[in-house]
Order: structure tokens, then sequence, then C-alpha cells
């Protein structure tokens, strides 16, 4: 089970979690993965921040987290206790590890691995915070730093995860403890990993849950797993509320779905997390952490329903740029593809859309709006694309539609009543693109139209008594 930074920010919500486990740990041992109590993560940035420019602010950030943190400590263990004693140490150590950082910072350049450091020590004191409330309270919790189990790779700020090297390490440390009478819950930080050489790692956005299926996947030999994901939501919506109000709760959804739906803007879970639970072939829920024992959640797993026709749920990037690249005399130059996207990828753009003529003639393709300017420059000092036979054109006035169902593969015509859809509308479609597995379809709609393209489609396919 999962636990983000909100379901540990106070008092309350600790033993709301602890309320939580107790229910579960009826029907098996648990593994608890916890993130920095809520909004600990971005003082840590800002100390590194501090430290780099010689700030002296860094220290009251310090005195703020640990101030943060013994309130709780004070709040939840009984005073004079041996479990409130520890905690302070270990918080007291723990930030003094943070001052000796900070001024190895100040005498060395700026690093992402220092950064990576410093920000994991926020899951570090909430996860040893809670596995001791859990210990004070007569449950049997072992606390696991993360780094002595996950291994990465050292793209520092955002690295990958080595599922064999962490499945060895998972099963050495953790089946044992899972076996025993000795304990019944596992503490272990989320968000971090180390490299192979033992460097903090951290796993970037959704890092936490991404910590959750890897352990999940590595237990999955020996273990019936399942991960529940506790969140500020009930799981996954057919579509964005804030654009329609008609969204409802989809209680089932396939792996397959959801990771379309997670990479064209549903931020409930990463894309990586789902792809290395699908791995696992194990299921996950998203619960509300507010609202524990509804019924109203998402099951995710590997089947999808064959039966179900059509769109199960439409998402959306709003804010995107357009860039249009042709061949001002209609030749084909050779290895046109290759050199555009190995131009991207060495300078880190993300591409979210591409479209592309047989020829190379024409290729369009979609990136965030932040790096337009970025792109505009790279492409139009390149020694290829800038001083070949090639027009540029940006439109940064774009947003994309995704039309997500793995129904879709079953039903003909979809394509062709999503144009008439749209076109009955007066919507101007710029650009589509359509997957081979017919499970999504793209389409490029100008940024005014985003809303009235998403209500339009919404109710032309989905009928939002059955989701």
């Amino acid at each position: 089970m999962k636990f983000g930074g909100s379901c540990l920010k106070d008092e309350e919500s600790f033993k709301n979690t602890v309320s939580i486990i107790k229910k579960y740990l009826k029907k098996s041992k648990l593994i608890i993965v916890t993130s920095a109590i809520n909004g600990i993560t971005d003082q840590l940035m800002e100390f590194y921040e501090k430290s780099n420019d010689l700030d002296k602010k860094g220290d009251l950030i310090l005195d703020q987290i640990y101030e943060r943190h013994s309130k709780i400590i004070y709040e939840l263990l009984p005073e004079n206790s041996e479990y409130c004693e520890n905690s302070i140490e270990f918080l007291k150590q723990n930030v003094r590890d943070l001052n000796n950082i900070g001024r190895v910072i100040n005498l060395l350049r700026p690093s992402k691995n220092l950064q990576d450091l410093i920000v994991s020590y926020g899951e570090k004191l909430s996860t040893f915070l809670l596995c001791t409330y859990l210990t004070s309270i007569g449950f049997k919790s072992e606390f696991i730093p993360s780094d002595e189990i996950i291994k990465t790779d050292d793209n520092f700020g955002n690295a990958f995860p080595l599922l064999d090297d962490t499945e060895e390490l998972v099963n050495e440390r953790i089946t044992p403890l899972l076996n025993s009478s000795s304990y019944e819950i596992a503490c272990i930080t989320g968000y971090y990993g180390s490299t192979r050489d033992n460097r903090i790692t951290t796993l970037g956005r959704g890092g936490t849950d991404l910590t959750a299926a890897i352990l999940a996947y590595s237990l999955r030999t020996f273990f019936r797993c399942k991960v529940i994901y506790w969140k500020d939501v009930r799981g996954f919506l057919n579509v964005d509320p804030r654009m329609c109000d008609k969204a409802i709760l989809l209680r089932k959804i396939s792996y397959i779905e959801a990771k379309e739906l997670a990479f064209f803007g549903t931020k409930v879970l990463h894309p990586l997390c789902l792809d290395v639970s699908e791995k696992g072939k194990f299921p996950s829920e998203i619960r509300s952490f507010h609202d524990p024992y509804t019924d109203e959640f998402t099951m995710i797993n590997l089947e999808y329903a064959k039966d179900v026709p059509g769109i199960k749920a439409i998402t959306y990037i709003y804010r995107l740029s357009m860039v249009t690249i042709k061949s001002g005399t209609m030749i084909s130059l050779p290895k046109t593809a290759s050199k555009l996207f190995s131009l991207l990828d060495e300078n880190n753009i993300t591409i979210k859309f591409i479209s592309q003529s047989s020829s190379e003639n024409n290729i369009t393709f979609v990136i965030p709006m932040d790096d337009s300017m970025k792109v505009s420059s790279l492409l139009r000092n390149s020694e290829y694309f800038g001083k070949q036979w090639f027009s540029i054109k940006i439109d940064n006035n774009i947003s994309l539609i995704a039309i997500i169902g793995a129904g879709m593969m079953y039903t003909p015509g979809i394509a062709g009543k999503i144009f008439t859809t749209l076109g009955n509308n007066d919507i101007n479609v710029s650009a589509i693109a359509q997957g081979s597995s017919e499970l999504n379809f793209t389409a490029i709609v100008e940024r005014e139209n985003c809303k009235k393209a998403i209500n339009v489609l919404y109710d032309a396919f989905i009928d939002y008594n059955s989701p």
C-alpha cells in the first residue's frame, strides 16, 4: 500500500493511515510505502537551492523541517517514551546530516546526485516516523530504506529502475521478513533508490507510486500481490470534470487503457508505474484516502473488456505546440526523420505526437508549449534543417485530445464518426494519429475548441450510465 504526502501531514492523517493499515492487516501481511510529509520535498529542494547560493536562509528551512516533524512526533508518541526519544534523535541526526551536505554543496558545484541525496531525506523521515508509531501501538513493523533494495541507473532526478538487480535484493531482504512470525508490516521509503555504486537516486514524478509497483513486481514469484494506491481521488475518471460535468468513475480498467490515460494527461498514476505493474501481472487499486471504506474505487488489471464497445474515456493535453517541417522543393532528403528525432532527443525534448507523410517531405510533431522557443532555435540553427530546403512552422495555440478504449479494436467506424462529430460542430482537426492497436485515436485541435471538442465527443461516444 502506498500512502502519499497528504496522507501524512498531521496527527489526524497519521491516525487515519494506521486505521486503514489495521483493517487490511486482518487479511494479509503488508508492505507500506510512503512519501515525504506533505510539503517537505519542496522545502528540501529549496534548501538545496539556498545551499548552492550560499544563502543563510537554508538554516531556517532546516529549522522548519525539524519543527514540522517534531510536532507530529510529540503528538503521536508518549513524551519521554523510548519511541519518542528514538524518533527525536533520528530526526536530529538527519537534520545534522542535511546541514553537513549543505556545507559540502557550498564547496562544490551544484550536482544532480547531491540534489537527489538531499530530497531523499523527506521519505526517510516520514517512513521512520510511521514505522515507529506503528510499533508503539503494538504492530510488528520494520523500517527499510529503499536505497538498500531498489537499484537504478544513474539518471539522477529521473532514474530508471534496474528490475533484475532489485528483484534479487528485495527477495533477499523482504521475503524472509514476510515469512517470519516476528514481523507483519514492512515500512519502506518511497521515491528513491540507489545506483550500483550506492549513490542515492530519485525516481521522478510519481516515484513513490513506482516504488510500490517495483516491490510488488519483485515479490510476484513467491507471493500473491496487490498494490493499493491511497490518493486524494477515488480513481480514474472517464473525463476531466473541469472540462465536462458528466465525468464518472471508471471502476474497472485494463493496464493498457490506464497507460494511455496516464500518457495523455491524466496524472493519477505515472505510465512507468503502470508498465511495471502490467509486466508483473498483479492487480492494482486506486482508493480514496478520505473515504477509505467506500466501494467507489478503480481496479486495474490485465484483462480488458472485449464486449464493451467503443470509447471508454477521453483525455487531453491543453498547452502544446505543433511543429511542421516541410521540404521546400518537395524532394526527399534521406534520413530526415532520423536526423530530426536524434536532434530532439539529444536536447531532452519530449514528443507527444507524430504524424509523417510517407515521403518524409512533411513531418508534424507536437511538443510541450514550454519547449517551443527551444525547438525553434534548435531547428533554425541546425546545419541540416536551418540551412537545407526546409520550411519550419510552429503553432503555439493547439491542444491534443485522446479518445481511448480497448473496445475501439472491435468497433468499426470509430474514426469516421469522430471526424463527423467534430465537423458537424465546426471544429477543425489539424492532425491525427492512431496506433496499429487502435487503442486510441489522437486529434490535434485549436486550443479554443478543446473543451467543446471533449464535450461533443463525450456525448457522441460514451454512455455515461455504463462506464
